[in-house]
């Protein structure tokens, strides 16, 4: 966003896992109208933590993020943390004028992807889009993610809580690689039980 005078409003992040949530989260700490697209229909445990956050919640199978994007007019910043390397590139077309996109996930699969041309042609150079990669952090940022966090908590403590809705045991990893919310963990010792962290009171 230091390329120009910037001030995004509408963010667009895709995917409910961890890093989708916790993007949701901070783009709504920082003012942002964010939309948030999953897989899961309206109603899911991962929509209703997306509403409690202040965001929308979009349901793929209700509708594309092309389709969106059409709706509010582009995004000025698109979050992607699917892992899907179509996806990627597709977002470059959902940006509005002088909009970001930032590429979390991770896609080594083989094949190709593509592109309608003018999208890379004519829209990034017209309307100065941008697409970056990252996976790097300074300590600062680290140092400001704790920051989030503790602000978040206070925010929105038992929607931060559920982030983690899975603590089980090593013998029952099993039950976490199947659970279907935002991030489950294996908890060793005492804490190895499967059960959901406990709500702040």
């Amino acid at each position: 966003g230091g390329r120009q005078p910037w001030r995004p409003a509408r963010a667009l992040v895709l995917g409910t896992g961890a890093i989708g949530m916790l993007a949701t989260c901070f783009l709504r700490l920082e003012g942002l109208e964010v939309w948030t697209v999953g897989r899961g229909l309206p109603g899911s445990p991962k929509a209703a933590l997306v509403d409690a956050l202040g965001a929308r919640y979009s349901s793929t199978v209700q509708g594309s993020a092309a389709a969106l994007a059409v709706d509010v007019g582009g995004f000025d910043l698109v979050v992607e943390a699917v892992g899907d390397a179509q996806v990627m590139l597709d977002t470059l077309s959902l940006l509005a004028r002088n909009g970001v996109a930032c590429l979390l996930g991770i896609d080594g699969r083989p094949g190709r992807v593509s592109l309608d041309g003018p999208v890379i042609g004519v829209d990034a150079i017209l309307q100065n889009r941008a697409l970056i990669g990252s996976v790097n952090a300074n300590r600062v940022d680290w140092v400001e993610g704790v920051e989030l966090l503790t602000r978040a908590r206070e925010r929105w403590p038992e929607v931060l809580d559920a982030f983690v809705g899975l603590r089980a045991a090593p013998e029952d990893f099993a039950s976490a690689f199947a659970f279907a919310g935002v991030k489950a963990t294996l908890a060793f010792g005492d804490a190895g039980a499967l059960t959901p962290p406990a709500r702040s009171t």
